[in-house]
């Protein structure tokens, strides 16, 4: 009987052991903030005022960040983007050595004018302006947790200095001996000039790490001066500081960088 007994305990024994290594109870972990560091990818669509319309219109924006979000939901890094776009209002910058004549498209309708130079060859070659840039930014700002699923999401503001240049490009086929590289410069209007930069919209982070997403207003406002201190079609030394602003919406895709928060296990 007392070999029973004890077998019977053994037995009992075993099963509470056996039972608390498979039994597992999953505690998931807490909506909190906690900083995120991120690289951002974005595309804007953007318009000019002030002194940069009368030189452009529209343009496209790329832009790449690295931006940390801290657990008191601060906000800093920085940014660089690249605009470019074929709607350039001064478009007589080479009439001194070529001529602009009306272009129509397949439909016989009037679409504009296209620029024609002679070549090296004597033969009349189409010239292609366009908008080409870039800018830079330091960042600072602050995320707040409104009208959010989550407590790493919300409305946020930045804002943040650098600088801004721009030019207008002049792209053709063959050679032009009045349009060499270094010729192109006395038309391009290269300038370069201190910015500041601010953003306005909503930041979303899922818990799962796979829809993180940015959008909302981008206005850029810089002050240029030309790098080139002589216009050859003007035939006049270029001094002025313009104004330029730039204004439009952003969208962006979020990489995170933090590290999946680790869950909890209690076991029985």
């Amino acid at each position: 009987m007392k070999q029973i007994f004890i077998i019977f305990i053994t037995l009992i024994l075993s099963s509470n052991i056996v039972k608390g290594q498979f039994v597992i109870e999953k505690k998931e972990v807490k909506d909190t903030a906690f900083t995120i560091p991120m690289i951002n990818i974005s595309y804007a669509r953007q318009w000019s005022t002030s002194d940069m319309a009368d030189r452009f219109g529209s343009n496209h924006n790329i832009g790449g960040s690295f931006m940390v979000k801290t657990k008191k939901n601060w906000i800093y890094g920085f940014k660089g983007n690249f605009l470019w776009g074929a709607d350039v209002k001064k478009n007589t910058i080479l009439d001194d050595i070529g001529s602009r004549l009306p272009y129509y498209n397949e439909d016989g309708d009037f679409d504009g004018e296209e620029i024609l130079v002679i070549d090296n060859d004597g033969v009349p070659t189409a010239i292609h302006l366009g908008q080409r840039g870039s800018s830079f930014f330091l960042l600072g700002g602050k995320m707040f947790n409104k009208l959010a699923l989550n407590k790493n999401s919300g409305f946020i503001v930045y804002g943040g200095f650098g600088m801004l240049q721009h030019k207008i490009s002049i792209k053709f086929k063959g050679n032009i001996a009045s349009l060499t590289d270094e010729h192109k410069k006395g038309y391009d209007r290269f300038s370069l000039g201190f910015a500041v930069n601010g953003f306005a919209g909503y930041l979303f982070m899922s818990k799962n790490r796979l829809l993180n997403f940015f959008g909302g207003f981008d206005y850029t406002q810089g002050w240029t001066k030309s790098l080139r201190k002589f216009n050859y079609d003007t035939q006049e030394t270029d001094t002025k500081l313009n104004t330029n602003i730039l204004y439009g919406f952003r969208l962006g895709w979020i990489i995170r960088l933090n590290k999946r928060q680790s869950q909890e296990y209690y076991y029985y």
